[in-house]
């Protein structure tokens, strides 16, 4: 168990407020870069992290996956910025949790009881491990507190317990899996009675005490996501099919059960039939063939892997399509399968690895340490020598420091670059580049998203008349009259020159109607610079978003301003103090 002094090299701290119970915590979440994948398996679960500070290879990176409330136990995805944020607008988050399960937590942490309350006994356990599932199912717990379930999140924790699992002779050696399940068995009963009712569940969620369970209940959620996905007709259809066939291949390797060999064989032929109607598709061009392409020859290599994995184990498991049962085998028969199994399993995942980058090297350097690398015990023995040699180095505190100063100054950098110097406004690349980009990401579940363009008529007169210094005053007396404008939840862009923009969730039809109140309150309203009253009449242009056409967000972000400064234009050509609404809602 690290100390604080070692979490602290590789940790940032934040000190949130419980959205909750409103208590005050310390978290620790990993530096940006600090633990890389530089191997993965097909299920994303990474072989080898390579790290950027030394000493810490024995350290199991999930550990700083959650924050934890120390009283009300609500748990929340450290990588999650609305969980980081929550504080802002505590009425807000709430308002996204169902009211009697909010009601319940807050009623156990008065009485200590409670399944959350139970599971939050275990943080204090001495074996880590323990304390990791605690956390995962802790955030599984809160996750179905939420009124709009998540199903893709559900699914990718269970998948990381699945992973702890299966890295227990790798980061926790000293834990006994038996005990570990035994200080969780007692609990199911109690899950079960308090888990939060919700229609969405396409299965009860429970505890997973093990790789397969927590396999199984990944799967599940992911094949919920994975319908969502295909009714919206993402492009990460392809990927999540990809996810669940390997899913569907460890399965299977660790239960040679049938049904795991059909689910992850369908799986893969799905994909690679997608796959080739993409890449025959003279419609689509570019990045989205050549994706095709890599996910057809990742699917056929690793189908291929799954079938001969299937015949070495005497074909026990049917094909896809077959509807026969797998018979049962005698002892000696699964002890000589158990070992065929393991040697197919590190041929796939040798394949599977060659697809990364630069992996014929590290699977060389694996090697070469399995052969002549330290016993079990002593590589941990090494990473705590190692700590504590950089905990005493004095060079370690000064790059520290000056690592601060150097955080410190790009972050006013940052602020800068997003925020227009003569308003304080946010600025164009703000919206288009950082907001815009994720907005649309969301637009499925969020509904349309609509932006009215306000150029100021007068303003180049202004400048030319009285100027820039008068320009400028112009401008920040302006914007705080189109502040009026802005309702709850929208936000105020200067995009450039006198070119501003209210942003934010509405229709065609609200838009339409806000921008025309906007263009006659505006066309009777002045500021007043230096002793001289200067007019506010504006040309207006409106552009909504319901739809993505675009293949990736940026083009649509793109797409989308381009649309805006052409109605502002087109205001501007009509002779000013007018409203043109872009024709199409489709990016």
């Amino acid at each position: 168990m690290l100390n604080e002094q070692e979490i602290l090299q590789i940790c940032s701290i934040y000190e949130l407020v419980c959205p909750i119970c409103e208590t005050k915590n310390v978290h620790f979440r990993l530096k940006r870069d600090m633990a890389r994948p530089s191997e993965t398996e097909g299920d994303g679960h990474p072989l080898q992290y390579k790290w950027r500070q030394a000493g810490f290879e024995s350290v199991d990176p999930l550990q700083f996956f959650w924050g934890v409330c120390q009283k009300c136990r609500f748990a929340g995805d450290m990588g999650d910025p609305e969980f980081r944020q929550a504080e802002r607008n505590i009425k807000e988050f709430r308002a996204t949790l169902q009211t009697e399960g909010l009601r319940q937590v807050l009623t156990n942490v008065a009485t200590g009881k409670g399944i959350a309350q139970a599971l939050g006994k275990r943080l204090d356990d001495e074996d880590i491990l323990v304390q990791a599932i605690a956390k995962f199912h802790l955030g599984i717990f809160s996750q179905c507190l939420r009124v709009d379930l998540s199903p893709g999140n559900i699914a990718r924790f269970y998948l990381r317990i699945g992973w702890l699992f299966r890295d227990q002779e790798k980061y926790y050696s000293n834990s006994d899996l038996e005990v570990v399940e035994g200080k969780f068995v007692k609990l199911r009963k109690r899950w079960t009675g308090e888990l939060p009712d919700h229609k969405d569940y396409p299965l009860v969620p429970g505890l997973a005490l093990n790789e397969v369970e927590a396999l199984r209940y990944s799967r599940v959620y992911f094949e919920r996501n994975y319908e969502m996905l295909k009714e919206a007709k993402f492009e990460d259809e392809l990927r999540l099919s990809l996810l669940l066939a390997e899913i569907g291949y460890r399965l299977y390797e660790l239960t040679d059960d049938a049904e795991d060999y059909k689910k992850a064989a369908a799986y893969f032929s799905g994909t690679m039939q997608k796959c080739l109607s993409i890449v025959n598709d003279k419609s689509v061009v570019g990045g989205a063939v050549n994706r095709a392409k890599e996910n057809l020859e990742l699917a056929g290599e690793r189908g291929r892997a799954l079938r001969g994995l299937n015949k070495s184990r005497g074909g026990s498991a049917p094909a896809a399509d077959d509807g026969q049962k797998t018979p049962k085998k005698n002892a000696k028969e699964k002890v000589a399968e158990k070992k065929v199994g393991k040697k197919g399993a590190k041929k796939t995942k040798e394949k599977v690895a060659k697809v990364g980058s630069n992996t014929e090297k590290s699977l060389q350097v694996e090697s070469g340490a399995s052969e002549n690398g330290p016993r079990k015990g002593e590589g941990v023995d090494l990473d705590q020598a190692t700590r504590q040699v950089n905990v005493l180095q004095e060079e370690v505190e000064s790059l520290r420091e000056r690592l601060k100063h150097l955080e410190d100054d790009n972050k006013k950098w940052r602020q800068l670059a997003g925020r227009d110097t003569v308003t304080g406004l946010p600025n164009k690349t703000t919206l288009f580049r950082l907001i815009l980009p994720k907005t649309l990401k969301i637009l499925a579940t969020t509904g349309p998203y609509s932006f009215i363009g306000i150029s100021l008529d007068q303003f180049a007169k202004v400048n030319e008349g009285h100027g820039w210094v008068a320009g400028d005053k112009m401008l920040k007396e302006s914007v705080r009259s189109m502040r009026y404008f802005v309702a709850e939840g929208e936000e105020l862009y200067r995009l450039d020159g006198a070119h501003f923009a209210i942003v934010g969730a509405m229709d065609n039809n609200v838009a339409r109607q806000r921008a025309a109140d906007v263009r006659r309150k505006l066309s009777r309203s002045s500021v007043q610079v230096d002793q001289t009253q200067l007019p506010l009449i504006s040309s207006i242009g409106v552009v909504t978003v319901d739809r993505l056409l675009g293949e990736t967000v940026n083009t649509a972000s793109n797409s989308i301003f381009e649309a805006l400064s052409t109605a502002l234009y087109r205001a501007k050509g009509k002779g000013g103090n007018t409203v043109v609404l872009h024709n199409s809602t489709k990016f």
